[in-house]
């Protein structure tokens, strides 16, 4: 298949494999992202000229990424609705938040280049997508905030503006030269 059209397919099947994870938890399916992610990388993998590479930084964000909503559930900055646990217990990340970290990790490969293009957008876009992520979630019952919930937006918030400049300084040097968009 062309670079093109790959390169193309990458976005919708980002926001396909999102979507198939709030979907899931909603309606008592939380390993669904996780089934449609592992077509994601089964589809995209063999396209991807630094395969290792990829699935590196996909398992580094997945494990940090893991571990600090974990930690924000263990600090009650925010629960996770019991029906959209599969196999991981509470307190811990639920699978299909895991699955989200799993995702932009996978797609940071294609997203990288945008994200470090100034020192400040990455935070912006942290800052950003907290808020919709969590955001959408917590209208779609899938997580509760702390309240008052500005207080679990702005925590989320600051915690996801040091982590996304971090995973992409990452992927900087984990991809460094041209590879998308060629």
């Amino acid at each position: 298949m062309q670079q093109q059209i790959i390169q193309k397919l990458n976005l919708p099947f980002f926001f396909l494999t999102s979507f198939s994870c709030y979907q899931g938890a909603l309606h008592g399916m939380p390993w669904l992202g996780l089934v449609v992610f592992t077509l994601l990388v089964a589809f995209f993998l063999p396209y991807t000229q630094f395969k290792k590479e990829r699935l590196l930084i996909t398992l580094l964000v997945a494990g940090v990424g893991f571990c600090a909503d974990t930690a924000l559930i263990f600090a009650k900055v925010y629960t996770v609705k019991e029906s959209g646990r599969w196999l991981v217990p509470a307190p811990f990340c639920p699978e299909w938040i895991l699955v989200l970290w799993l995702n932009f990790g996978f797609m940071l490969y294609i997203f990288w280049k945008f994200l470090a293009k100034s020192k400040i957008t990455a935070i912006v876009v942290g800052i950003i997508f907290s808020f919709l992520i969590f955001g959408n979630a917590s209208r779609m019952g899938l997580v509760s905030l702390q309240q008052p919930a500005v207080a679990g937006f702005l925590i989320i918030a600051l915690c996801w503006a040091v982590l996304i400049p971090f995973f992409t300084n990452r992927a900087v040097r984990y991809f460094g030269g041209e590879h998308v968009g060629k």
